[in-house]
């Protein structure tokens, strides 16, 4: 009988350790889902202390060319045309910390982009007193390796890091093209644009 009561009580501990992966594994799907069907239109970084929200008006934070054509620097930082810039902005709001530090990255979208990191240049612009002015590039795209210090992943390219001590709202645009001492014609390339925030 002893022996009996000891084959029932394992049978209903790995039937608990199975539950418990079972539940797990459910969490752990549905938070994916949320990840990866947020809310376009606004990313918010809620850390102590503060806010940091990443604003856009289209439909999603990506940036993506098609038919691309060779184009010189000159020619790509002033290009106003459609599909060719994207603008957003970046809202802080502190209420109880000093300051905070984010930075804007971009990462290549794989699935649609068929131009070479090495082909494509990239231009960041802040606008200051009502006009747009150089902040980056133009540089060709460049995969990080390591997590920066602020949280942007490994194969993003940091853009700009900006250090506030008081609230307000920065106003970008960025901007894409073809290099134009590329060698192929009519590719894609999409970036996702994102915001990574440490709150001191």
């Amino acid at each position: 009988m002893k022996n009996k009561k000891g084959k029932e009580l394992s049978a209903g501990f790995w039937i608990f350790i199975i539950s418990l992966c079972v539940i797990l594994t459910a969490v752990f799907t549905v938070s994916l889902i949320v990840f990866h069907n947020r809310e376009p239109e606004v990313v918010e970084k809620e850390k102590d202390g503060g806010y940091v929200t990443l604003n856009y008006t289209s439909e999603a934070n990506v940036l993506t060319i098609l038919g691309a054509v060779p184009t010189a620097d000159a020619v790509g930082m002033k290009n106003m045309a459609e599909g060719q810039y994207f603008d957003f902005s970046v809202d802080v709001d502190l209420q109880d910390a000093p300051k905070v530090e984010y930075e804007i990255s971009i990462i290549r979208d794989k699935t649609v982009s068929t131009i070479s990191d090495n082909d494509i240049r990239i231009y960041l612009e802040k606008e200051e007193s009502g006009t747009y002015t150089k902040i980056f590039g133009p540089e060709k795209y460049t995969p990080a390796k390591n997590y920066s210090s602020v949280g942007s992943e490994p194969g993003s390219m940091v853009l700009t890091n900006v250090k506030k001590i008081k609230s307000g709202t920065d106003n970008y645009r960025l901007r894409i093209w073809l290099s134009e001492e590329a060698l192929t014609t009519g590719g894609s390339y999409s970036v996702d644009i994102d915001i990574h925030a440490d709150v001191k």
